[in-house]
């Protein structure tokens, strides 16, 4: 992932904005990630991105690649060495970034360092309530704890407005546009502490952490989402 990572930042570098967990594992997050998203600026379509990425891996020996388009983004597997990586790549005119590096997770893998890009972290943390909100899993939830009480990152607003605008929430196996408010949202991320519990947080979040991080999460999560409520009261109710 690193080497990936290392590649796409040397091939496409600004153009290349690194997003979702791998960023926070760049920002010292202990939550394990398998995949890698990215958003490609400036693109209009996914399919102009697509041939420049694939014309980039087929320049590595060994390195298989089987891709597919779907509605939001480009999906490569990446193999090598009977490793499999997935990379998503969705397309954007425009993306706010912020230079960060691979040194912590280089070194680990006797790699050589890299500085890439990646997405804005106030408008990362948007993005990631707003996931939380569409599809409900700890997982979100951890890491606005991680964004908030660990990086002390305040979301953009109006990022978080626009995708409240057009929640995309799942019900059973179809999803309904929902537009949705700030005071919306307060309510629902309110209704999602009385229901967490430490068997929840430990049921979703097993696959993502070491054992040794499980006790007492739940109320790290909790003070770190209470925490974000007052953001969201003071800064989103406010502007």
């Amino acid at each position: 992932m690193v080497w990936l990572i290392n590649f796409l930042a040397d091939k496409f570098g600004n153009n290349a904005i690194l997003k979702g967990g791998m960023e926070l594992r760049l920002l010292d997050c202990p939550r394990h990630t398998n995949d890698i998203d990215y958003v490609f600026v400036p693109f209009s379509s996914k399919k102009d991105v697509r041939e420049l990425v694939l014309d980039a891996f087929s320049e590595v020996p060994d390195l298989k690649i089987e891709h597919s388009l779907n509605s939001k983004n480009l999906r490569c597997l990446c193999e090598y060495n009977g490793i499999r990586v997935q990379i998503e790549i969705s397309a954007a005119m425009d993306c706010k970034s912020q230079e960060l590096t691979t040194a912590t997770l280089a070194r680990a893998t006797n790699q050589q360092a890299h500085i890439v890009r990646g997405m804005r972290f106030d408008i990362a943390l948007a993005h990631k309530i707003a996931a939380w909100n569409e599809r409900r899993l700890v997982r979100d939830l951890y890491d606005c704890y991680f964004m908030v009480d660990i990086l002390a990152i305040h979301p953009h607003i109006q990022t978080l407005r626009q995708r409240l605008a057009k929640s995309e929430i799942r019900a059973g196996r179809k999803t309904k546009i929902v537009s949705m408010t700030i005071i919306d949202l307060i309510s629902t991320l309110t209704t999602a502490l009385v229901d967490l519990s430490q068997t929840m947080v430990e049921e979703q979040m097993r696959d993502f952490l070491l054992p040794e991080e499980l006790p007492g999460l739940e109320k790290k999560i909790r003070i770190g989402v209470n925490k974000l409520l007052e953001m969201l009261r003071s800064d989103g109710l406010s502007a």
